[in-house]
């Protein structure tokens, strides 16, 4: 992913996960953001060139289109991965770009000496998750809330 990809990408990720984080949280759509960017900053010091991250487009084999992206972490010292994001296009969606895509970015930690890979995801997403146990994931931990 160049780097007007990758400003394309965060742009269309952050509003989504902003929002999600809101609801899961509880707590206001600006307080979300304020925690999604400190988080973003955190993570990615130096943006798409951050060590160990790596930004890649989902291409469709038949026509070379771009019909999704990911994100995801090789902690290389620990041997562990951690997938931040993947997401299909919606008029691409239940085709098997996502399988795909997973078993690929499996193949590659795997590659790098990885023993893990890890994500999160939130409770909502039923289709996401369905997904990640077809594929072999299983929940490590779980995190809940209450609104107050």
């Amino acid at each position: 992913m160049n780097q007007a990809q990758f400003v394309g990408f965060m742009e269309a990720v952050f509003p989504s996960y902003v929002a999600e984080r809101a609801a899961a949280d509880h707590v206001s759509l600006e307080i979300a953001e304020q925690y999604a960017r400190v988080q973003l900053a955190r993570l990615l010091p130096d943006g798409r060139l951050t060590v160990g991250h790596r930004f890649l487009r989902v291409l469709s084999i038949d026509s070379g289109q771009g019909v999704g992206d990911v994100w995801f972490w090789i902690d290389s010292e620990n041997k562990q991965a951690f997938l931040y994001y993947i997401a299909v296009l919606p008029e691409h969606r239940r085709r098997g770009f996502a399988s795909a895509a997973l078993v690929a970015i499996e193949e590659m930690v795997r590659a790098a000496g990885c023993i893990s890979l890890g994500l999160n995801v939130f409770s909502s997403n039923h289709g996401a998750i369905a997904l990640y146990r077809r594929l072999g994931f299983c929940t490590a931990a779980s995190y809940w809330t209450k609104p107050l």
